[in-house]
């Protein structure tokens, strides 16, 4: 037995009233003459008899209905829980509020009619139960036990965030603070542990638990009216690359998810200063992707914005990305004496590409880091520290463009083939060299081509490298010899590799026209400087082509916010920091300019669209996943109907305070009929 206000119970003392009555309560003898005492004295002894059974009666009714209303307003419970243990009681919370929790439930949003239900819960707990109140954000902030009326404000300041958590996540940053404040300050008693979501099938990841014998959970399982959602799922350009006066095509792919089709969706489109309207129609659970061609005629930096009209999530309704059109590419061109010419007069006709040449033994560190594509001509050997050289401007995101010579120290070459993720040399072959095939379908080689280029068997060279661990490498190759070779090829759009040299010995690759082609289709992929978006709580960096001042803070500027990034520093690199929690917090989806003492670059950011498919748990799923890791107490409860109409069982005691009320009113009213009906 356990009382709410056991202070209480000291007003038993006030049943010392009724017996101090019954003791003392005499009554003033009167004498009556009576000619005979006889009969008198037998009918005395009866009527004394009674009376005492009366007085005992009445006693015992009123001490019972004494004690019993003292006992009422001490509100005794009895805990059903086997193994109850003694101390303050504990109440820990989890409120979902991640972008899900936007959608529209019975009473407003998911995450008002959560909070609502919080504050119902926290009406309901005892005055001295301790609480934990924690969200996705999991912070500083959420690591204290509060009040009740601490708790209350605190869930007032909460609002919808970009982070999604795991069930996982939750539960074991929940045990940790309850661990921790049990070892520092006092053990509790009972432990009520809720949690408030519409569990999505994200969020069903979790490990082993082991709560204690005291702790019970419950599930309250928010349901939105429709369970519909049309959103942006991605965007992509058709070329990797942007230039000016160039055509290119914005791809657009917008998911429908949901039983019912979306009819006529408004799809809104913002390319600099070039706007579109569209209208599709998307069927149930399925996708569409729509086209925008158009025709670049910006230089610089360009922003664009990309916006669909659904109803039912917003978060996911908007899409930004910005890309940069360069003026000029720099093309840091390393060639021998005896290299060809070709190389350095392919770029020369293009009046974008500025071309620095010089030798391997006066490269210097400054230029090589200013340089968009590296182009190796001709070298029969790599130095060390040259190699250094190159393996940092890779990591550094520059493009590097390997063209070997023709007596090639295959040792030298080895570790930057390694570490640009490209197969090593081996001896040069001249069997069946005929290229059999041009991968046209490939992004490097996209627009090239008019029509597909079917049964070739022509002979570019006379003489090529063999390739070692070519399967291994990861590498794609895009021109293929009949003998399976490739004579050139790439690794992540961030390395290429001829495998042929360029000089008269290995044939005339530099009098065919496909080699000043694939030389310039480089240099557009160099032109690119940093992704066209980012995505929050997924990309931890963005990697950006510039350079810092480090005495001064680096930050990203919005019309809304600003915010000091958090960043490391390379030579003309910067990697900007963007997976904290401290970023999610600050930072909206949206364009940013990122500012040192000057604005350096345009960054894109958009929200993780994890949440946009609403794919919820089911009761039996969500108790099946808690049951096969440790939690097998918990409570589920489904709010489909608004939270007002949701009842809440969380004591795990009985109580009894109006039972003993209406016991001590029997036992008054039986004091009156004793009273009044005994004579």
């Amino acid at each position: 037995m356990e009382f709410v206000h056991p202070e209480r119970l000291w007003f038993l003392f006030l049943l010392l009233i009724p017996v101090i009555i019954h003791l003392f309560h005499f009554r003033r003898r009167k004498t009556l003459y009576f000619s005979s005492l006889k009969f008198i004295r037998f009918l005395e002894k009866e009527q004394q008899s009674t009376r005492k059974i009366k007085h005992l009666l009445v006693l015992l009714t009123r001490i019972l209905a004494t004690a019993a209303i003292i006992i009422a307003f001490a509100q005794p419970q009895l805990p059903t829980t086997k193994n109850a243990k003694s101390g303050k009681p504990a109440l820990l919370v989890y409120l979902d509020n991640s972008f899900s929790m936007n959608a529209i439930g019975t009473e407003g949003t998911l995450f008002s009619e959560g909070r609502e239900l919080t504050k119902r819960i926290l009406e309901k707990i005892k005055p001295d139960t301790r609480v934990l109140v924690c969200s996705n954000q999991l912070d500083f902030m959420e690591q204290r036990f509060l009040t009740k009326a601490e708790a209350l404000t605190y869930l007032d300041q909460l609002d919808v965030c970009a982070l999604s958590r795991s069930l996982d996540d939750v539960l074991s940053w929940q045990q940790r603070q309850l661990d921790k404040y049990q070892d520092q300050n006092e053990h509790f008693g009972q432990v009520q542990q809720v949690l408030i979501s519409d569990f999505q099938q994200n969020q069903a990841d979790l490990k082993t638990q082991k709560p204690a014998t005291n702790q019970s959970f419950y599930a309250f399982q928010l349901k939105a009216q429709r369970n519909q959602n049309a959103y942006i799922d991605s965007v992509w350009f058709a070329k990797p690359t942007h230039q000016l006066g160039t055509e290119q095509t914005l791809m657009v792919r917008v998911q429908n998810f949901g039983e019912q089709s979306n009819k006529r969706l408004e799809l809104q489109v913002k390319i600099g200063e070039l706007n579109r309207t569209m209208f599709m129609q998307t069927s149930a659970n399925n996708s569409q992707i729509a086209s925008f061609p158009y025709t670049e005629t910006n230089k610089g930096y360009v922003q664009g914005h990309i916006q669909i009209n659904d109803r039912q999530l917003h978060f996911d309704d908007n899409w930004y990305f910005s890309y940069e059109v360069p003026e000029k590419v720099n093309i840091y061109l390393i060639e021998e004496a005896n290299a060809s010419p070709n190389v350095a007069r392919a770029y020369a006709v293009e009046p974008c590409y500025n071309v620095q040449t010089t030798t391997p033994g006066e490269v210097a560190s400054q230029t090589i880091s200013a340089a968009d594509l590296i182009v190796l001509n001709g070298l029969n050997e790599l130095s060390s520290g040259l190699t250094e050289e190159l393996i940092n401007a890779h990591k550094n995101g520059q493009k590097l463009l390997i063209i070997p010579g023709e007596n090639i120290q295959t040792s030298d070459y080895q570790p930057l083939l390694k570490a640009l993720g490209l197969p090593e040399f081996g001896a040069p072959t001249s069997a069946s060299l005929q290229v059999r095939t041009i991968k046209d379908e490939d992004p490097f080689f996209r627009g090239v081509f008019e029509r597909k280029q079917e049964k070739l068997n022509v002979s570019l060279v006379k003489k090529a490298y063999s390739l070692k661990n070519q399967n291994q490498s990861g590498a794609s190759p895009l021109l293929i010899t009949r003998a399976g070779n490739p004579l050139f090829m790439r690794s992540n759009y961030h390395s290429f590799l001829f495998t042929t040299a360029l000089q008269s010995s290995f044939g005339s690759l530099i009098n065919q026209s496909l080699f000043p082609t694939i030389l310039l289709r480089c240099g557009e992929f160099a032109s690119e400087r940093f992704p066209s978006y980012s995505i929050l709580g997924k990309d931890a960096q963005i990697l950006v082509r510039a350079q810092h001042n480090n005495e001064a803070p680096l930050r990203l500027v919005s019309k809304q916010t600003e915010f000091i990034a958090q960043y490391i520093a390379n030579p003309n690199q910067l990697r900007i920091q963007i997976g904290g929690m401290a970023a999610l917090e600050k930072l909206n989806d949206g364009i940013y300019e990122l500012m040192g003492t000057e604005a350096l670059a345009q960054l894109a950011l958009n929200y993780n669209r994890s949440e946009s498919k609403l794919s919820h748990l089911d009761k039996d799923g969500l108790l099946a996943i808690l049951e096969s890791n440790g939690i097998k107490n918990c409570n589920f409860n489904q709010v489909n109907e608004g939270q007002s109409l949701t009842a809440i069982q969380l004591e795990e005691t009985k109580s009894f305070w109006r039972y003993l009320l209406i016991f001590g009113l029997l036992c008054l009213l039986a004091e009156l009929l004793l009273l009044k009906r005994w004579k």
